[in-house]
């Protein structure tokens, strides 16, 4: 039902060019009980935050349930999700340009509409990392291998502002834009040059 509700209230925004007023209208033009609607939602500002949210398991449970996940590395499955998550977004390309819009004022760190996706982006996200810092992928570093997570949510967020500015064919463009970053993101987290100098220069300090 939660679903049937989300994909109404997409409609119904869309159709009026405007969000719902109240839980009463909307309720009464998808056709059920206001009392039905609030079995499923507090409110209309928690429908419109689990839409995204719904969006990404919805994408997480598809990319886990497909033959080459388990054979990923953390980059692969970074950018596994990142690719399957923008591919799920185009079915609803009208309705986030809606929200980006409406909102496009308020500058939090992120828009209200987002929190839940965020909730459930480091829960789902977490494990990876942690497979990455396990197999050495990723790198450990003292009170920055924490904030990996933190970055790559960062960059999620980009990749949807960019991918709604986008106007190649095909969203080609934010193909690019995901590819890079998110390589660009594992390559900062991985092993560099300046970790193995560092390293180095414990060793001789440690051996003087």
């Amino acid at each position: 039902m939660n679903k049937e509700l989300i994909e109404k209230y997409i409609s119904q925004t869309l159709e009026q060019n405007k969000a719902p007023e109240s839980v009463y209208l909307f309720a009464k033009l998808a056709g059920i009980e206001e009392k039905e609607f609030y079995n499923h939602f507090a409110s209309l500002e928690s429908l419109e935050n689990n839409i995204f949210s719904q969006w990404f398991l919805d994408t997480i449970e598809t990319q886990k349930n497909s033959e080459p996940w388990q054979t990923y590395s953390s980059r692969e499955k970074a950018l596994a999700v990142f690719f399957a998550f923008i591919e799920n977004l185009k079915n609803y390309r009208s309705f986030v340009n809606f929200l980006h819009h409406r909102d496009s004022k308020i500058l939090p760190k992120w828009p209200s509409y987002l929190n839940e996706l965020h909730k459930d982006f480091v829960t789902e996200v977490k494990p990876i990392i942690h497979e990455g810092l396990q197999s050495k992928e990723l790198a450990e570093r003292k009170y920055l291998d924490d904030k990996y997570t933190d970055g790559l949510w960062v960059n999620f967020v980009f990749i949807i502002n960019f991918w709604l500015k986008d106007n190649s064919k095909g969203f080609e463009k934010t193909d690019e834009a995901i590819e890079r970053s998110v390589n660009l993101a594992f390559d900062l987290m991985g092993k560099s040059a300046l970790d193995a100098a560092l390293d180095f220069g414990k060793f001789l300090f440690q051996n003087k």
